[in-house]
């Protein structure tokens, strides 16, 4: 796929949508949505890692989960935890529709290819919870998903290879098997420099850490983004589409100045260190035999990037390296990343 042709199509849509007044709170459009991709169209070729789509709503900044309406008697039940319902927090609820796909390094041929990671696919969905404040940043994440044939992976990249004349993958009949996937995940951020001024230079950083539970993967990951631009959003940083916990970052609060601004920009690099004790692209079915590799321990990721916002928008677009992730992996992975916020 085309990341030229994405990013001017959106960019149309932007600007449609940023012309229009910021809503009431009780608007029904009102909250954060997010669209993000990922290709490895840099490597002119599919391999690895070589698509992600997530598209995300997250609800205005909230005193209360239950202030929510469509959380009910489970968002009064969060506000009674002592963690969760601390008074010091805003909140937020995050819902999240997402699909990756994965692909060995040869899609020429229609063997499978035992040296090299298995075809597979992932469509999930998720909820995930918001509680933070000026300086600390806690997300829950419960993503619920399937991997397999019913990702429907396959039929999506031969459909953007035939929009795109792109030649088609030959080898998905070797994917692995259907089966539902399971993932709980959890990360704390720190923003160790809140903004010091309303407007002009400045520079942040933000240290985080988290883990992932489930049949999906299980996983421990470190890490941090230092930023440097004018007029920074009140924000926590964009990452690159982790399929077990992604969430977006709101950019309002309720001591937000971002819509004072008409414009921003920052350059960014992050960098992040996971360490692996499954992961099921890797290996294989869970209750069946399946294609697998050997994996490693340890992965990890350098991203560097440009990120705009305007008004209500913002647009991010980033170059992340990845390190090996099996093995008999010939080489490192770099893909592109591009993602829009609209808050309403």
């Amino acid at each position: 796929m085309k990341l030229p042709a994405i990013a001017l199509s959106f960019a149309l849509l932007t600007a449609s949508l940023v012309a229009q007044d910021k809503p009431t709170p009780d608007h029904p459009l009102y909250g954060t949505y997010s669209l993000s991709f990922e290709n490895d169209i840099i490597s002119e070729k599919d391999q690895n890692y070589s698509n992600g789509l997530r598209y995300s709503w997250t609800s205005p900044s909230l005193r209360k989960f239950s202030e929510q309406s469509s959380m009910g008697r489970f968002g009064k039940w969060l506000d009674t935890l002592p963690w969760l319902g601390l008074y010091e927090y805003e909140r937020n609820v995050a819902v999240i529709l997402g699909q990756a796909m994965y692909t060995p390094a040869d899609t020429k041929t229609t063997a499978l290819l035992p040296d090299d990671r298995p075809y597979s696919g992932y469509l999930y969905t998720g909820l995930g919870l918001i509680w933070k404040n000026d300086r600390v940043r806690n997300s829950l994440v419960l993503n619920f998903g399937v991997v397999g044939p019913w990702s429907l992976a396959e039929e999506t990249q031969k459909l953007a290879h035939e929009l795109t004349g792109s030649a088609e993958a030959l080898g998905w009949d070797n994917q692995l098997g259907n089966e539902p996937l399971i993932a709980l995940a959890y990360e704390r951020m720190w923003r160790l420099r809140p903004t010091t001024r309303d407007t002009g230079w400045d520079w942040q950083v933000f240290p985080y850490a988290g883990f992932t539970l489930g049949n999906l993967a299980i996983n421990v990951r470190a890490g941090s983004e230092l930023r440097f631009g004018f007029n920074l959003p009140d924000s926590y940083g964009m990452g690159s589409i982790d399929p077990a916990s992604t969430t977006s970052s709101p950019l309002e609060g309720f001591s937000s100045k971002r819509w004072r601004h008409r414009f921003g920009a920052h350059l960014f690099i992050r960098g992040e260190a996971r360490g692996l004790a499954h992961d099921i692209f890797l290996d294989g079915n869970t209750w069946r035999d399946s294609h697998a590799v050997e994996k490693e321990l340890f992965v990890f990721d350098l991203s560097a990037g440009l990120s705009f916002n305007w008004r209500n928008t913002s647009m991010t677009y980033s170059l992340v390296r990845r390190s090996r992730e099996f093995e008999t992996q010939g080489n490192e992975q770099i893909f592109g990343s591009v993602t829009f916020n609209w808050t309403f």
